[in-house]
């Protein structure tokens, strides 16, 4: 597979890649600031896999704290495991996501209560919901499921694909706020009210993440998703003062 292009038009247009040939030496690793989301969070991101689709791991988020390696490990196939004050808490799900096909993911918790959606869609998970509170000053690692913080990789546990638009909220968003997100569409920027809740964005992780063995970044196909919006709000206002 060969990225679209080798240089993104913009920095917030550009997916990562992480390439079909697996390796422990690709991933994105940075040390965010979660204390804000230590009550509640939700993790989103569009997400493409290039894996068979009958591999288990997939792992597309992994936080860890020295002791607690899955503190939020959130994977595309079977499970997520939380890792609070309390215990290890692990919530399965039997959905599972095509090959080179865009997904939306989200996950969503409150101590007590976790939800997680794909497409837009509720997705029911098993298991005991996570209660407590997350673990502060952590590794974030992106396309490898880390068992030591910033290490020890597993080659069955990596993630091979496209990565886009990846945000951590500081709260548990609502159904309705999710299903929103993905009906805008992949291209879309955050409505203002989600903005002003993101603790993590994609931004800060494509000017801070520190990129390792061959993920690189490639164009998102969106640089012209804002022309397209603005003509769309020119025609809008255009119609709306026509004389009647």
């Amino acid at each position: 597979y060969v990225p679209s292009c080798s240089v993104c038009p913009g920095r917030t247009l550009c997916c990562r890649f992480f390439p079909e040939e697996l390796s422990t030496s690709n991933y994105v690793i940075l040390k965010p600031d979660l204390s804000a989301a230590q009550q509640e969070f939700s993790v989103c991101t569009w997400l493409k896999k290039r894996l068979d689709q009958s591999r288990d791991g997939v792992p597309w988020f992994s936080y860890a704290v020295a002791g607690k390696d899955n503190s939020i490990l959130l994977k595309a196939a079977r499970h997520h495991h939380i890792t609070t004050n309390v215990r290890l808490f692990n919530v399965e799900y039997d959905t599972t996501i095509m090959r080179d096909e865009w997904y939306h993911l989200c996950f969503a918790w409150k101590s007590g209560r976790a939800d997680f959606y794909m497409n837009g869609v509720w997705v029911y998970m098993s298991g005991v919901h996570p209660t407590g509170q997350i673990p502060l000053g952590g590794t974030l690692v992106l396309g490898q499921e880390q068992d030591t913080p910033g290490g020890s990789f597993d080659i069955n546990d990596v993630f091979a694909g496209d990565m886009y638009q990846l945000n951590v909220f500081k709260k548990k968003l609502t159904l309705g706020e999710v299903t929103e997100m993905y009906y805008n569409g992949r291209c879309a920027d955050l409505c203002r009210a989600l903005a002003y809740e993101v603790v993590l964005s994609w931004d800060d992780i494509l000017k801070k993440g520190v990129k390792k063995g061959d993920v690189r970044e490639e164009d998102s196909e969106c640089n012209n998703w804002g022309l397209v919006s603005d003509v769309a709000d020119l025609l809008v206002q255009h119609l709306n003062t026509r004389p009647r």
